[in-house]
């Protein structure tokens, strides 16, 4: 008897096996037995029990752990000719941290049960939105593929405030922070990319099968909706990526202003050096040579080369 245990987080008693039963009356909660197994976090002995009463694949509670940041769909028959079914989905735990709090949804369909090993918060998360909605273990997958994508879509929708918030401090000038942002910015996009690309094949594989037959209006819901979200992450990168274009650009015209004033300044320098050592030649013929004041009309003349060049130079478009 498999029994369901509570663990006692303050005030609450969170469930670690939760039993359903699912008919054409909706979705009903029972103490033990139905065609619907929730777990969240099961001890070792109740992983045992399950596999023993429901023959179930011994490693069935360790694919998640051992195989994260993977998407996966197989449809295959047992030994006794019982069709059996095995899915892998990628939830977001967390907004802020996706990379990180990611976490495995498995999901095991046979011809008797459905069972479904997540975090309990998205199994609260499907019976609160859908619960009246759910007739079959079809709808179940579905609207639970549904919730996992909502996640993914509220994510990107942060994802481009963030990028709209990194085009406007870029537009008043490029600085540190803007380019830390929009480095940490790109690496989530691309690891949401490559998770979205990854579950996109095995949403693909499913709804292509007839597992989702008597539910076509939602399978076709899901799609689109798949496609929002990797189409958003496509669009989102390719911003993203002009806006580093734009940094880059910044940078260099910067560089380039800098380079110029270096050049600038070096070339004033030499302009008053090259007139000093003229007038140190030992020869004759030189102006002001025996002159009282000679001294300071070199300087002068020197000043005088000086600035004007200097204005002639900082006036001059080299863009034209």
């Amino acid at each position: 008897m498999i029994r369901v245990m509570k663990l006692n987080e303050g005030k609450e008693d969170f469930l670690l096996i939760e039993f359903f039963s699912i008919s054409n009356n909706g979705i009903q909660k029972r103490t033990s037995k139905g065609n619907w197994i929730a777990a969240s976090d099961p001890t070792d002995k109740e992983k045992e029990e399950l596999c023993k009463a429901y023959k179930l694949p011994s490693r069935i509670f360790s694919i998640g752990q051992n195989y994260s940041n993977v998407s996966f769909f197989k449809n295959y028959l047992t030994e006794d000719e019982k069709s059996v079914c095995i899915m892998l989905f990628i939830d977001l735990k967390s907004m802020d941290e996706p990379e990180s709090l990611s976490s495995t949804v498995t999901v095991f369909l046979t011809n008797d049960v459905v069972i479904t090993i997540s975090e309990k918060s998205l199994i609260d998360e499907v019976l609160n939105k859908f619960g009246s909605e759910i007739s079959s273990e079809a709808g179940l997958i579905l609207h639970t593929i549904q919730v996992i994508n909502e996640h993914y879509l509220s994510f990107l929708h942060l994802q481009r405030e963030k990028i709209e918030e990194i085009s406007q401090e870029a537009s008043n000038g490029s600085n540190r922070n803007i380019l830390e942002k929009t480095t940490d910015t790109e690496k989530t996009l691309v690891y949401i990319d490559n998770l979205l690309k990854e579950q996109h094949k095995t949403i693909h594989s499913l709804l292509d099968s007839d597992l989702v037959s008597s539910d076509r209006d939602l399978a076709i819901e899901i799609e689109l909706q798949t496609k929002q979200a990797t189409t958003s992450v496509q669009i989102y990168r390719e911003m993203l990526s002009s806006i580093s274009g734009l940094i880059n650009s910044m940078m260099d015209n910067r560089l380039n202003q800098l380079m110029k004033f270096l050049n600038t300044a070096s070339l004033l320098l030499a302009l008053p050096t090259l007139i000093f050592s003229l007038w140190g030649i030992n020869t004759g013929g030189l102006l002001w040579k025996d002159s009282e004041v000679g001294s300071i009309m070199v300087v002068l003349l020197a000043l005088i080369v000086s600035i004007v060049s200097g204005i002639y130079l900082f006036r001059k478009d080299y863009n034209a």
